[in-house]
């Protein structure tokens, strides 16, 4: 995944399946738990905006991204160094629910509509229960890494 791409989708340079396609076969599972994820970094700050990730929203409504697509992108978003955003807003909790749905929300299309709506305050985001504490071996665990790949020529 290239962070380029998903800041040109932001900007409405990039289609909803160009981000697919450029998304899509960047998770790598490496183990039974443990993922990779490539990235090609941005060298630029980019602010991304409640509005942007609704359009995410919407590409997934559309059919045009997969949801299940949406854990790369979360996931990308809270691994870049570029990328930014309001701490406060619901924006980095459906981000945190997009990056870890096994934790939090399924990637279902009737769970993206909530997303979106929780984004254009149409309903209040969830308070979530505090995970009860159990021993370390009936926890279900998966790891997620970055993968930095170099970059290709073009827009940085």
């Amino acid at each position: 995944m290239r962070e380029t791409v998903l800041r040109d989708f932001f900007l409405g340079h990039a289609t909803p399946l160009e981000l697919t396609a450029d998304v899509v076969g960047s998770t790598k599972k490496t183990g039974p738990l443990s993922f990779i994820v490539e990235i090609e970094d941005m060298d630029d700050e980019f602010l991304v905006t409640r509005e942007m990730l609704v359009a995410i929203c919407d590409a997934v409504l559309s059919g045009k991204l997969p949801p299940l697509e949406l854990a790369t992108i979360g996931f990308s978003l809270l691994a870049s160094e570029s990328f930014v955003w309001d701490a406060e807003d619901v924006m980095g909790d459906v981000i945190h629910d997009w990056s870890c749905p096994e934790i939090n929300y399924p990637l279902t299309v009737d769970n993206v509509q909530r997303f979106k709506n929780w984004l254009l305050k149409q309903e209040p985001y969830p308070v979530k229960p505090q995970l009860a504490s159990r021993p370390k071996h009936e926890r279900p665990i998966s790891r997620t890494e970055k993968k930095s790949l170099p970059r290709r020529g073009g827009r940085a």
